[in-house]
């Protein structure tokens, strides 16, 4: 299989999730910027990831791309497994990663894409909303995280390699981790994991 990503994407998380299951992929950057037209034939909205699958089938959205690979490796234990409850766990934490804390920070990034008005102080006014609503959504994810060190389920799980690629952002805001110290926590200890490392490697290269 082949995973097209971008360095500082949320595609990182698949490539985390591949060194924690032994999962093997072919890697191929992509410039989201200005993507090729080869890879918006592939992908039309030219996000990454995208996963190609051996057969030439492309699927996209990084959520259903990591519960795919869940599927694949099924002995890792790393989604809800045949328990009810802790599947309803999953799939809201992972609801609220990419409905919730995903969202603003693509405004915050790029403010231009949001308004017609691309004056100063008009991009100054949405990137300034729009980091009172990241304060929102960490302050959540902080307090979920809080002493377990993981999203859900208390141990490690998917979620931790999605949330880990999206949290790294916050230190790009005014006060960075500060107001968070779950969160500042998680980041330690995922950076101490090794798979977390080569697949910030991979991303590097």
């Amino acid at each position: 299989m082949k995973l097209y990503f971008s360095p500082g994407a949320c595609s990182l998380a698949p490539m985390i999730l591949a060194e924690w299951t032994g999962m093997s992929l072919d890697l191929e950057r992509v410039d989201t910027r200005d993507p090729s037209p080869e890879f918006l034939d592939k992908n039309p909205l030219g996000a990454v990831p995208a996963l190609e699958l051996d057969n030439g089938v492309v699927r996209n959205q990084v959520d259903a791309i990591l519960q795919y690979q869940c599927a694949l490796a099924p002995d890792a234990g790393l989604d809800g497994a045949g328990n009810t409850d802790d599947q309803f766990e999953i799939h809201r934490w992972s609801a609220f990663l990419t409905g919730d804390f995903h969202p603003p920070f693509g405004v915050w990034f790029n403010p231009k894409r949001f308004t017609s008005d691309h004056g100063e102080e008009s991009l100054a006014a949405i990137k300034q909303a729009t980091a009172e609503r990241i304060a929102r959504v960490a302050a959540i994810l902080d307090e979920q995280v809080g002493e377990s060190g993981h999203v859900a389920l208390g141990r490690r799980t998917f979620l931790d390699a999605y949330a880990f690629a999206m949290v790294r952002w916050i230190k790009n805001l005014q006060g960075g981790f500060t107001p968070y110290p779950h969160l500042d926590e998680f980041m330690q200890a995922m950076k101490g994991d090794d798979g977390v490392q080569r697949a910030l490697s991979s991303e590097r290269n």
